[in-house]
């Protein structure tokens, strides 16, 4: 009989976990905690606006600029923008994009993103704050953030296909073994508000990014 409880719940247990890893696996840009969390969406979506399917490799900050709360991307103080070819901020996780259809950036996986791209310019100095929510214990100001999102792809497809570097590492102009250049057309996404307590990053209101 102390198998019986056992028993029942593993019966129920497919169909309460299987529908939220099905709807997002290779769909969106999400992490695991995006996945088992309600706060999934940061607003951000990319769209693919092509003939055909789009196998986005990643994505990363391609220009990063910030705010303060209350005012908008319009106003934005870049830190560093598109000419300097920085692709930090990369998040590498196959996604496959279907003509017409879009793909949500998770607010984990957007979280971790301007994370890197903080982290990227603590190195040069020059970063506004240490956690993308400003409340690490040498963050005197709040800020918002204001990105371009870059998308990359590998240049081959083909079986064995291994990089010359690691996308994080590489100018978005190389010619290396990586397509930086998905994204040609770039919008202003924010401002981008962060939760360092549950590791979020989301916009007010939806915005998309267009792969054309």
């Amino acid at each position: 009989m102390k198998m019986l409880p056992f028993y029942l719940l593993s019966l129920f247990i497919p169909f309460l976990v299987t529908p939220a890893f099905a709807k997002n696996e290779l769909l969106d840009f999400m992490t695991p905690r995006d996945l088992l969390h309600a706060e999934a969406n940061s607003n951000i979506s990319l769209i693919n606006n092509r003939g055909g399917a789009v196998t986005v490799y990643g994505l990363y900050v391609r220009q990063f600029s910030y705010v303060t709360p209350g005012d908008t991307c319009a106003n934005a103080t870049i830190m560093y923008d598109t000419t300097q070819n920085t692709t930090s901020g990369a998040f590498v996780m196959p996604t496959v994009i279907n003509a017409g259809k879009s793909a949500i950036v998770g607010s984990n996986y957007l979280y971790n993103m301007i994370y890197e791209a903080n982290y990227f310019l603590s190195i040069l100095s020059s970063a506004n704050c240490a956690l993308p929510g400003c409340t690490w214990g040498t963050d005197m100001t709040m800020y918002n953030w204001c990105i371009y999102l870059g998308a990359l792809a590998p240049v081959s497809t083909s079986a064995g296909y291994t990089a010359n570097v690691p996308p994080s590492a590489s100018a978005a102009s190389s010619g290396g073994s990586y397509d930086y250049n998905l994204i040609n057309n770039f919008v202003y996404l924010g401002p981008i508000s962060c939760n360092d307590k549950t590791l979020t990053c989301t916009v007010a209101n939806k915005q998309t990014q267009s792969i054309s």
